[in-house]
């Protein structure tokens, strides 16, 4: 048991040398919570009405208002009121104009308000997909002073965008300080050779192992439950902080915790170059945390692509996070997130262990 002690001391005195895992573990997640929050924390459970006017009486018009229709109704986020353009309504209440001229060589030309809040803007850049083949003509409308106002439309399920984000991000701990914090530096001190001598010792794999995930475990656990409740209490999303949420939570990061390290530990049980262990760490981490609902909803996926992100643990995890902390759910409501991570869990460490290599050799 000493020896585990040990080799957990050395560890947690490696990581906190490592800035790029201190930086992934810590100071990545504060930044973009602040970032988002100044965004889109201004929609406190309602959805921005964002009123849109189709310009032009052709075929070409109807067509894009139908296809803006189709894409824009998947939003969580903002409600677009999508409709035909009347002149000889009141322009106040225009906020977007979209005009479709019935040349297609012709520019489409989308006027919005000149004063408009940060939402309006946003609500640009669907536009621009939906038409992403037409050279778009984008200018500022100095002339409609209409601002957005609330609807009853919500953020997945009744969700405040605090209360959305923070355990989304929470997340985002887990599974970026397990493939960059911990699985980056064990494929760093296998090319140097740092576990020759655990090789000779010899050291069961599985006490090595156990002694460099507690480390990493404490970590994520002790953080997540400190970035939960300070964000929590800044922004005033009102969770209920009692010894029954502490100790559902402590169940949830903690199963979250082993199965995002166990996962880690499987990349990194045999590759040998720290370039190629990186680049499979980025082409995992950015599609599962966009794909996952972390940050701002998406509904527009793909049929499979859901399928895909709700087999991978990062999304149902932050999706039981939410519900725990936000609507009181038990354990028993989220038995599926738990089951899902415990299959996960048990298979990755069950491979690392058969897999896991000390050298090159």
């Amino acid at each position: 048991m000493s020896l585990l002690f040990q080799l957990a001391a050395i560890d947690l005195k490696s990581y906190f040398r490592n800035s790029f895992a201190l930086f992934f573990t810590f100071l990545f997640p504060v930044l973009l919570l602040v970032l988002l929050m100044l965004a889109f924390g201004s929609n406190n459970g309602g959805a921005s009405i964002i009123n849109i006017k189709i310009a032009g009486d052709n075929p070409r018009a109807t067509k894009y208002m139908t296809d803006m229709q189709h894409v824009l109704k998947h939003s969580n986020m903002l409600v677009f009121d999508i409709q035909k353009f009347d002149e000889n309504a009141d322009n106040k209440r225009q906020g977007v104009v979209v005009t479709i001229p019935t040349d297609e060589a012709k520019k489409i030309s989308i006027l919005v308000e000149k004063n408009a809040p940060l939402s309006i803007y946003n609500s640009i850049y669907p536009l621009m997909l939906v038409n992403s083949l037409q050279e778009i003509d984008y200018k500022k409308w100095d002339f409609v002073l209409n601002i957005p106002v609330k609807s009853n439309a919500v953020i997945g399920e009744g969700f405040k965008y605090g209360q959305y984000l923070i355990p989304g991000l929470i997340g985002m701990i887990l599974i970026s300080t397990s493939l960059f914090g911990f699985c980056t530096f064990l494929v760093e001190q296998r090319a140097k050779g740092a576990f020759k001598a655990y090789h000779l010792y010899p050291m069961q794999k599985w006490k090595f192992i156990a002694a460099f995930v507690s480390t990493r475990f404490v970590i994520l656990v002790v953080f997540s439950l400190l970035f939960l409740f300070v964000a929590d209490l800044v922004y005033g999303m009102g969770a209920v902080v009692d010894l029954l949420l502490i100790g559902k939570l402590l169940v949830l990061i903690s199963l979250g915790a082993l199965t995002f390290l166990s996962l880690a530990l499987l990349i990194s049980a045999r590759i040998m170059a720290v370039g190629m262990v990186t680049g499979i760490a980025n082409l995992l981490f950015y599609p599962a945390t966009f794909a996952s609902d972390l940050y701002i909803p998406q509904g527009g996926f793909p049929e499979f692509v859901k399928t895909i992100a709700n087999l991978f643990p990062l999304g149902p995890f932050a999706e039981a996070m939410r519900n725990i902390v936000y609507k009181s759910a038990t354990l028993a409501d989220i038995s599926y997130t738990l089951g899902l991570m415990s299959i996960w869990t048990i298979i990755c460490f069950a491979a690392s262990l058969t897999l896991f290599k000390w050298t090159r050799d």
